[in-house]
């Protein structure tokens, strides 16, 4: 998955199903941080504005059910 990155949103495209998907900034930071490596919910906290009025778990939900992220198992 290649991530681009703009001040105003961040363009995922997937190659396995040549996919593009258009996220918020704080959505792909945290796509962007767990490319890097596994984080948990306090790490990824970090990476979400403190005015921000989606909740991490409701992000992250998001996140999983369009297949851009999984749970660790």
């Amino acid at each position: 998955m290649s991530v681009l990155s703009w001040p105003d949103g961040v363009v995922l495209y997937d190659a396995r199903t040549a996919t593009t998907r258009l996220l918020a900034p704080c959505a792909g930071a945290i796509v962007a941080r767990l490319k890097a490596g596994p984080a948990d919910a306090t790490v990824l906290a970090t990476l979400q504005p403190a005015d921000d009025d989606v909740a991490l778990p409701e992000l992250l939900d998001a996140l999983a059910r369009y297949g851009i992220v999984r749970a660790a198992n």
